[in-house]
């Protein structure tokens, strides 16, 4: 079973990080895997580094942020490239021969129509609220996205959440599989973090700097309980919009918070910081899953989240974590009852821990492996 797995950039954020993971656990059913990637980046290093092959082709996403991207404007523009560049694409892929091609977010439609073109059967991951997360526009629109959605072979949601919000209007064969985020044996040699009894309560939030992730109100959420804590630390980690880090930036350098708010930029290996964690924030309203919420309770962190997108899926509210919904009152009112009873704070991080169990890599690369071999047979 040949495959070709086509992603949105060069990145190792959440996405790449969990098609490389189902990629290495397809291995163990002989699936051999390439990628398409639009540039050359940290994503292609670490696949040189796997010995993994790849091509690079220039295409561009057919979704931008409206009026914020300067892709935006220029959509007609990219379409017609995207309809260019197809060409050059189908010279190099068609010699091949791949099964299936695998699209690994909605934001690209290159793979759809890829397949299309070449008869070949198309899967469709999607991960993301895009109109509602990332205030997204697709090219010709939505009603276009479903149109390409209706052609695929399967498509698999990220969470039920995914299934409900963005994909009741396809009639395509939808299914239901939770990310791989760690193998079995490496889960059974992480242990859960120790209750740090008298060093600083360390609050995290990891991920993309955007006013979607809620980093700011996790901010000023902070700042109120640390006036009735001193003995707490926030990390912010991640890149992302510069006006919106500047933003976040300011408001630490106004409130004499450089001292215990620490922004890290983009950190390679995310399991370093967890192990530095005594709780993690999970400030989207719109998360298509969170893979930081499932890397959280890994390491046996407590994970405080809002209550919308995919995120009720994972949290059972004062069983494994809390959720919020009223802002920041409220996330600041669980945060400062973490911080003062460390020991409800590992209770729920042990809960969580349990949970994680549900994301072994292999258990979802076989549940991925069986409908491609739904999809051939009926071919």
């Amino acid at each position: 079973m040949k495959i070709l797995f086509v992603t949105h950039g060069a990145d190792m954020m959440g996405a790449n990080r969990s098609l490389m993971d189902l990629i290495n656990g397809l291995q163990s059913y002989g699936v051999k895997s390439s990628l398409l990637l639009p540039e050359k980046g940290e994503f292609s290093e670490h696949l040189n580094e796997k010995k993994t092959p790849y091509f690079i082709h220039k295409y561009y996403k057919w979704a931008f942020t409206k009026y914020i991207s300067k892709d935006y404007w220029i959509m007609p523009f990219r379409r017609w490239q995207n309809k260019n560049n197809l060409e050059e694409i189908i010279k190099n892929i068609e010699p091949h021969q791949f099964d299936i091609i695998y699209s690994n977010t909605s934001v690209i439609g290159i793979g759809a129509q890829l397949a299309h073109r070449l008869n070949i059967h198309h899967v469709w991951h999607i991960r993301e609220f895009a109109e509602k997360h990332y205030n997204a526009s697709f090219i010709g629109g939505r009603k276009r996205f479903h149109k390409w959605c209706d052609k695929s072979s399967a498509i698999i949601a990220i969470s039920e959440a995914i299934k409900n919000g963005v994909l009741d209007e396809i009639s395509a064969p939808k299914h239901v599989i939770y990310d791989g985020v760690i193998g079995k044996k490496d889960l059974e040699k992480i242990q859960a973090n120790s209750n740090h009894e008298n060093d600083p309560f360390v609050f995290l939030i990891i991920g993309l700097i955007h006013p979607s992730k809620g980093q700011l109100l996790a901010l000023q959420a902070f700042y109120k309980i640390h006036q009735q804590n001193p003995n707490t630390k926030l990390l912010i980690v991640g890149t992302g919009r510069r006006v919106y880090t500047y933003k976040i930036k300011q408001f630490i350098k106004k409130h004499r918070l450089n001292n215990v708010v620490h922004l890290l930029g983009y950190v390679k290996n995310p399991y370093s910081i967890h192990a530095q964690a005594d709780c993690v924030l999970m400030c989207s309203k719109f998360e298509g899953l969170g893979r930081v919420t499932v890397e959280a309770m890994i390491f046996g962190n407590p994970v405080i989240g809002y209550n919308g997108g995919a995120t009720p899926e994972l949290i059972e509210h004062k069983k494994n974590g809390l959720l919020y919904t009223n802002g920041i009152d409220e996330l600041s009112k669980h945060m400062l009852l973490l911080a003062n009873d460390r020991k409800l704070a590992a209770h729920y991080g042990k809960e969580g821990r349990k949970i994680a169990e549900k994301f072994i890599i292999d258990s979802s690369a076989f549940k991925e492996y069986q409908i491609f071999c739904q999809i051939l047979e009926k071919k």
